[in-house]
């Protein structure tokens, strides 16, 4: 549910008018919202704290709520490098964030970082305040060259931030399971009582590219097609993930101010976009069972 804001944040480019005329919302969201309905396919809307702010995006948000769509925590400014910062301001981001949901009727329970950046402090913060799972680990060797294609479609270099997580993460599970307290990329002990559960972003195989709607939206359908059989061959669950600018027509340079990028459908319309999500989505629903995150890790919590 990253804003048109968050999303040029991540890109280097000054919010201007865009934290509160903000297409994500106003055309993303319910987009995919309205996909997510005639397709049947059910999905957790992981929402930025700030954005409540916005009497609009409030309304748009007690609306998924009232509708029994599962709500996640995506921290309250949407701070990339979140695990730089001191332990009592991610707190704060978690918190504040709860805070605002629950008012509109919510319940969160998962979370996730932005920009993938995660640590074992985050998860302690979250223990604090009684979530139930994570979704932030992107469990991918790549992270220097995912920064790298940021900095190359930015036009600038943004090498140095904490985005698309570390080198190390490359060793973590790839399925749902339980970190161990300070080693977030090891699954934990027999013997240590599992409270909290760690959901990776799913990966491609071989390459481990991040399987998220940017990456869909530019492949064709037979090579979408391959990928899934792959995938579900494995029998293995898998995390796709999709961003409120999926939806977003982009025939104008809306991130970037004069620029259009190919890469992350950042220059397909909107109907365009429509048209491809609904084949990714029925395609995918056709090898995996979907649920939402939360129910997937409580059944977890409970399962002995």
């Amino acid at each position: 549910m990253d804003g048109l804001w968050a999303v040029r944040q991540c890109y280097g480019r000054a919010e201007g008018d865009t934290f509160r005329e903000d297409p994500c919302w106003e055309e993303g969201v319910p987009r995919l919202e309205g996909l997510f309905g005639e397709l049947g396919v059910p999905a957790a809307f992981f929402i930025v704290g700030r954005d409540l702010e916005v009497d609009r995006k409030r309304r748009q948000a007690r609306k998924l709520v009232h509708r029994g769509h599962e709500i996640g925590n995506h921290s309250y400014s949407h701070r990339l490098g979140l695990t730089g910062e001191p332990a009592g301001l991610i707190l704060d981001e978690i918190r504040r964030t709860d805070r605002s949901l629950r008012q509109l009727g919510a319940e969160p329970a998962g979370f996730r970082s932005p920009g993938y950046d995660v640590d074992g402090r985050i998860l302690r913060a979250l223990r604090r305040t009684g979530y139930i799972y994570d979704a932030s680990l992107l469990p991918t060797y790549l992270g220097p060259l995912l920064r790298l294609a940021s900095s190359y479609v930015a036009g600038e270099w943004l090498f140095w931030r904490r985005q698309f997580g570390r080198i190390s993460y490359g060793r973590a599970p790839r399925v749902p399971y339980f970190p161990r307290r300070h080693k977030i990329r090891k699954e934990a002990p027999r013997e240590e009582a599992p409270d909290l559960v760690e959901i990776p972003v799913g990966v491609t195989p071989g390459l481990h590219l991040p399987l998220t709607g940017g990456l869909l939206l530019t492949m064709t359908e037979s090579r979408r097609r391959d990928l899934f059989r792959r995938l579900a061959r494995r029998g293995r669950p898998v995390l796709l993930l999709l961003h409120a600018i999926d939806g977003v027509d982009c025939r104008q340079p809306i991130v970037l101010d004069t620029r259009r990028p190919r890469l992350g459908g950042f220059a397909m319309s909107g109907g365009k976009k429509e048209a491809r999500l609904r084949s990714i989505l029925s395609e995918f629903s056709r090898h995996f069972a979907i649920q939402p995150a939360g129910e997937y890790a409580r059944r977890m919590l409970t399962e002995e």
